[in-house]
């Protein structure tokens, strides 16, 4: 009987490809596995989704071969795959893509190679490109186009005659990241070793005999690097190696974490705490599927509530996934992990190297690791026996992945994980989102309360400075008030964080004479000045040019003067206003680079740095015992962006930022500058009240029928011509409306962004209280297919793009 495979592939349809298995390959590839298809004229890599033996109504083809021999993908994993897939509206290839990592996707590196035997009646380039081909057995296939750019007639008539194929091989990765021990052999410490240094106590001692006696007093094994850093350099440490004093071996190389293990270094909680800690431990032992929402104030010690649950998890053997927001807390909460647990963790986000990735995701499937650290995609890893996740600072918006597609919230997709693989979930955060919150009202979680810090410290106390009554009382954008604390920290030496968040110099420049602001060339926004090195750039698709000093409008040469603000000004006016204290800057700008974030906020962690001036990367969970003060220069940045979550994302940053300072013994204050004094998510932060804010925002979200009472779905319609992105969406929501009266449509209007990276775009959202995410997929189905039989031959030039619970 003849057995048949579906096959997902890395592209957007959303459908599965079904081949069958010839007689010629000696078994089936396992679900779970790469393979080879033929399809669009080229040899391509899928993953084998599903194997039957119901024949299908059309012919099929062959598949060509497998790729693994053992699954990459196992059955709790493809499930949530599936997941995803439908939930988000997403191709399953897509899926996929983002959950393997580099060297196992399906998508690789194309090449020609050998096909049918030879035409003997070819002309001599025709021949010349065949015979170099086949004698390469794969050969580049950019490479390849690039050298017989002069023939190409004679490359297309080879592949068209089936000659040659194109192949998608998959990506050569080193498959593992090693490190070099060194390690002591018994001639290191042996009387002739000592016998053989006397002879240098009267004269020179050469470089190895240097390196030899100090060698002596480490403590082995330690790897190159670690030796290196110690001056012992490598040409010293092969010459004791050849004089016997020193052996190598090759290990893999766990994640650089430079800190002292220390078991006990796990904090004994207070009764609260343990109050808290209490349900989880019962429902871990249970090993059944489990929800908690930990609302916890800022400084409340919700990360030892975290490790002590990783710690039951891990006695009781099983493992432990735990999602940080921002790479740029995962430094941070690596080496709190890792004084405690030590270094058997794998961490995963999208700063580490290809290599790096790999090896974590190998680590993790073969089950030598048994907990991952990482951001957003790390809900993806292969870990093994799952009994517990972690999302942390849940409310964060970067845990919503934006493009490309799957356009997932790892949040929802970590409870799905959960439920499926009966382990725990825990959500923590002092500012929780309302469509949490919402589910414990709801009873899908249950919600846990810390609302006091840990032993004797206090919440910072919040000033609201109103700047419309400081207008004429500012030191540069500083109130007095904010002015003075900080120069109180400074006689302190106590540390100190200014929020801004705008990035750059300057929101735009403008020409005094005619008013010309410069605009990007491929998107509908204005151009952000910065200052160091001075010049232009859009914050959207990175386009950047020279400041020019005449008006490339009118041609004046007065100059274009800059307006509005960014950190980099700020840096600026406060180093001009205290010259005497060392600052840094942290946003998008300076953290770039696989350690950006380690560097700057090490840096200041260890007080070489008094002031520390960014964007909201300064709310995100840092904890520095010596911080004293916040200021937040303009409160009301959140405010502008056009969103029903603005009160809310204003709440939760001030909140947040709030939270930093005073973790220890001092005590911390926060000011606030603001021309909204009186805004409920001012007051509300002011106070520390979350569940004043809650009771506030709650029912107007339910009175205007936004999520969590409602589920928001946008879908973009983008093209390069302006006119045929409008009739595009004119006509799904003409259609729509025909076929779906009864849920509110919102728009066709133009994107906030109207014109973004050379494409025009316009948006519909829909309001739905659809909640069956099957029931959603089919009616977006529905409507797609109602819009493509309808819709005239040029509008296939408009990409509709669906993003499902948009935030």
């Amino acid at each position: 009987m003849p057995v048949y495979v579906d096959v997902a592939l890395a592209s957007p349809v959303r459908r599965l490809f079904t081949y069958q298995v010839p007689e010629t390959l000696t078994s089936v590839p396992p679900v779970g596995s790469r393979v080879w298809v033929p399809f669009n004229g080229a040899v391509r890599i899928g993953l084998l989704v599903n194997q039957h033996t119901t024949t299908p109504e059309f012919d099929c083809k062959d598949l060509i071969g497998a790729i693994d021999q053992e699954p990459l993908v196992d059955e709790n994993m493809l499930w949530l795959m599936r997941w995803v897939h439908l939930y988000y509206y997403c191709s399953l290839g897509e899926v996929i893509q983002a959950a393997l990592p580099p060297g196992f996707a399906l998508t690789g590196d194309l090449c020609y190679k050998p096909g049918m035997a030879p035409n003997a009646n070819w002309d001599l380039p025709t021949k010349a490109i065949y015979d170099e081909i086949r004698e390469s057995g794969r050969y580049p296939k950019l490479e390849a186009e690039k050298r017989w750019r002069a023939h190409t007639k004679s490359l297309k008539k080879l592949i068209k005659g089936g000659f040659i194929e194109l192949w998608e091989d998959p990506k050569s990765i080193a498959s593992t990241v090693t490190q070099t021990l060194w390690s002591a052999t018994p001639q290191l410490f042996a009387e002739e070793t000592f016998h053989r240094l006397d002879i240098y106590v009267h004269k020179s001692k050469p470089k190895w005999v240097q390196g030899l006696e100090h060698i002596m007093t480490l403590k082995l094994p330690l790897s190159t690097q670690q030796l290196n850093e110690k001056g012992i350099s490598t040409p010293i440490l092969k010459r004791l190696e050849q004089e016997g004093y020193l052996e190598t071996s090759i290990v893999h190389r766990p994640f650089d974490v430079k800190i002292q293990v220390d078991p006990q270094a796990i904090k004994q909680l207070n009764s609260a705490q343990n109050e808290v800690l209490q349900p989880i431990l019962e429902a871990l032992n249970t090993q059944e599927y489990a929800s908690f929402l930990l609302h916890g104030v800022t400084g409340s010690g919700k990360t030892e509530i975290y490790f002590h649950a990783i710690q039951q998890v891990l006695n009781a053997g099983k493992s432990a996934l735990f999602l940080v927001p921002e790479i740029a807390l995962t430094p941070q909460t690596i080496r709190r992990y890792a004084a405690v647990f030590g270094n058997n963790f794998a961490v995963i986000h999208s700063r580490l190297s290809e290599r790096e990735r790999l090896q974590a995701w190998r680590d993790l499937k073969t089950g030598r690791l048994n907990v991952v650290i990482g951001a957003r995609s790390a809900i993806f890893a292969p870990v093994q026996n799952l009994g517990l996740i972690i999302v942390d600072e849940e409310h964060d918006t970067s845990y919503k992945q934006e493009d490309p597609a799957p356009r997932y919230h790892a949040r929802d997709v970590a409870v799905m994980r959960a439920y499926h693989e009966r382990a725990v979930i825990v959500m923590g955060s002092a500012t929780p989102s309302l469509n949490a919150y919402q589910a414990t009202l709801e009873g899908k979680s249950t919600l846990l309360k810390l609302n006091q810090r840990p032993y004797t410290t206090q919440q910072p106390k919040v000033h609201v400075l109103d700047l419309k009554q400081y207008r004429s009382a500012m030191r540069g954008p500083l109130a007095i008030p904010l002015y003075d604390a900080i120069q109180e920290r400074i006689d302190r030496n106590e540390q100190m964080m200014l929020l801004y968040n705008r990035r750059g110099y300057a929101s735009f420049v403008q020409c005094n004479a005619c008013g010309h602001i410069p605009q990007c060339s491929s998107c509908a926004v204005s151009m952000t000045y910065h200052h160091s090195p001075k010049h232009l750039r859009c914050h959207y698709c990175g386009l950047s040019s020279s400041v020019v000093k005449r008006c490339p409008s009118c041609g004046a040469s007065e100059g274009l003067d800059t307006k509005g603000s960014g950190t980099q000004q700020l840096e600026q006016q406060i180093m001009e206003l205290f010259p005497e204290i060392a600052i840094l800057r942290l946003d998008q700008d300076t953290s770039r680079g696989k350690h950006g974030f380690d560097t700057i906020l090490g840096a200041f962690s260890r007080g070489e740095v008094q002031m520390l001036i960014g964007t909201q990367l300064l709310a995100k969970g840092l904890d520095f015992p010596n911080l004293t003060l916040v200021g937040v220069v303009n409160a009301d940045t959140e405010l502008a962006f056009p969103s029903y979550r603005s009160s809310e994302r204003m709440f939760q940053l001030l909140t947040q930022v709030s939270g930093r300072p005073g973790r220890s013994s001092k005590a911390g204050e926060v000011y606030l500058q603001t021309m909204n004094p009186d805004h409920v998510a001012i007051t509300m932060a002011k106070e520390h009240h979350y569940e004043g804010f809650i009771q506030y925002e709650l029912p107007n979200r339910k009175l205007l029928s936004y999520p969590p009472f409602s589920r928001l779905i946008q879908l973009t319609f983008r093209g390069p011509n302006e006119i045929l992105v409008e009739q595009a969406a004119c006509l799904w929501v003409a259609l729509f409306k025909q076929s779906y009266p009864e849920i509110p449509v919102l728009g066709a209007v133009p994107s906030l962004i109207p014109k973004l990276r050379g494409m025009y775009r316009w948006e519909v959202q829909l309001k739905t209280d659809i909640r069956g995410y099957k029931e959603t997929e089919r009616m977006l189905s529905d409507m797609i297919q109602r819009y493509d039989a309808e819709k005239a031959k040029a509008l296939n030039a408009v990409k509709l793009i669906v993003n499902v619970d948009v935030l």
